[in-house]
C-alpha cells in the first residue's frame, strides 16, 4: 500500500508549485500537456486521492456539476441524455468531482430548481437542455454569474458555451426522404412551440417542402413521448388520405407505428414514417424505421468536454469568446419512408 501524500509532496517531487499540480489534476488547459501527464502519473503511483471535503471548505466549491433533466427527459426519453450522464460522470470522477442529477416534473418547475441549485451551493456549474430563445433559466444564471453550458442556443449565445444539433437540417432530411413516395399528405410532428430545437426542425421541414414544390405540410406540436405519437397519429389516420409523418424523435415515430397497427394499417403501404435520433430498436421495427443519427456518444463527449473546460476557467471570457459546436445529423435510410 502506497503512503498517503498531498499536493505538496507531488509538487516537490516534480519541481513545480502546488497550484500547478492542482490545475494539472483538473486537466486545466493552461498547464502544459507534458506536465499534466507527469502529475497524473505520479498521482496514480501514490494512489493520490484529494480531500474533497477540505477542498470544498477552502474554495467554497461543492465539487459537483448538475444536469437538469426537463420533461419528458426525466423519464430518460432520449438516449443522448443517458450518454451524457454516463460520460460526464466519468469525466468528473476522473477529476475527483461528482455528478448531481435534478429532474423537473413540469417546465414551470425548472427555474425554481436552477435557483435552488445556485442559491444552495449544490453545484459549481449546470448543464441545461431543451433551451428556449428567451430562456429564463439562462437569464438567471447570467445574472448571478454561475458557470453553465446549454444543449441548444438561446438569445444570449454570445455569453455562454453551447452544443447544438442542426435540427433545421434534420427537418430537411426528413421531408427530403419522405418525398421519395410522392403524393403523400405530409405531417410534421415536432416538440412544443418555443423550444429552440423544435422550432428549427419545423422551419427546416417547411423550407424543404417549399423547395421541393410540395404543399405546405400540417404541423403538430406535441410532447416527445410514444403516447403523444399514438394520439396524434390516430387523429391523422382517422381521416382520408395517404399520410407521411416526419417525426422529430423516434419515440413519436414508434407511436405512429402503434397507432397504424391498431387500425390494421401498414407502414410502407398505407403510410410512411421518418423518425429522429436513432433510438435503440429503431432498426428492428417492421419495416425498419428510417431516421437520423446525431451520434449520441460524440454529442455526450462534446458536452462533457465543454463543461469541463468551462469549469476550468477562473474568469469567463469576453462576450463572444465562448465556444460553440453544431452537430450535423446523418440520415439513416431504411424502409419506413418509402412505399414498396
Amino acid at each position: 500500500m502506497k503512503k498517503r501524500v498531498g499536493l505538496k509532496t507531488l509538487a516537490a517531487e516534480l519541481g513545480v508549485d502546488v497550484s500547478t499540480v492542482s490545475r494539472a489534476l483538473r486537466d486545466d488547459p493552461r498547464v502544459k500537456i507534458e506536465t499534466r501527464r507527469a502529475v497524473h502519473d505520479l498521482a496514480s503511483h501514490y494512489e493520490y486521492r484529494p480531500n474533497t471535503a477540505a477542498r470544498a471548505l477552502r474554495s467554497g466549491k461543492s465539487g459537483r456539476v448538475a444536469v437538469l433533466l426537463s420533461p419528458p427527459q426525466q423519464r430518460f426519453a432520449s438516449p443522448i441524455f443517458l450518454e451524457l450522464l454516463s460520460t460526464l460522470d466519468q469525466r468528473l470522477r476522473d477529476n475527483s468531482m461528482n455528478l448531481a442529477v435534478f429532474a423537473a416534473r413540469a417546465r414551470e418547475e425548472e427555474l425554481g430548481i436552477v435557483q435552488q441549485i445556485a442559491d444552495g451551493g449544490l453545484a459549481d456549474a449546470i448543464v441545461l437542455g431543451r433551451t428556449r430563445k428567451d430562456d429564463p433559466r439562462v437569464q438567471y444564471l447570467l445574472k448571478i454569474g454561475m458557470p453553465f453550458v446549454t444543449f441548444g442556443k438561446t438569445d444570449w449565445t454570445d455569453q455562454h458555451p453551447t452544443v447544438e444539433i442542426d435540427y433545421a437540417q434534420a427537418g430537411r432530411l426528413a421531408v427530403r426522404a419522405l418525398n421519395a413516395s410522392p403524393g403523400r399528405e405530409l405531417h410534421v410532428v415536432s416538440a412544443p412551440e418555443g423550444l429552440h430545437f423544435a422550432d428549427n426542425y419545423v422551419r427546416g421541414a417547411l423550407e424543404e417542402a417549399a423547395d421541393l414544390g410540395q404543399p405546405a405540410p400540417t404541423v403538430w406540436r406535441v410532447e416527445m413521448t410514444e403516447e403523444a405519437g399514438v394520439e396524434n397519429a390516430l387523429k391523422v389516420l382517422g381521416a382520408r388520405g395517404l399520410p407521411a409523418f416526419a417525426c422529430i424523435q423516434d419515440s413519436l415515430a414508434f407511436g405512429v407505428f402503434r397507432a397504424a397497427a391498431s387500425l390494421n394499417l401498414a407502414v410502407g403501404t398505407d403510410l410512411t414514417v421518418f423518425g429522429g435520433q436513432n433510438f435503440p430498436g429503431s432498426e428492428h421495427t417492421a419495416p425498419p424505421l428510417s431516421t437520423f443519427s446525431t451520434e449520441d456518444r460524440r454529442v455526450a463527449e462534446l458536452l462533457s468536454d465543454v463543461t469541463m473546460r468551462r469549469l476550468a476557467m477562473e474568469a469567463p471570457p469576453q462576450v463572444g469568446g465562448f465556444e460553440h459546436h453544431e452537430i450535423r445529423p446523418t440520415p439513416l435510410l431504411r424502409r419506413s419512408h418509402i412505399i414498396g
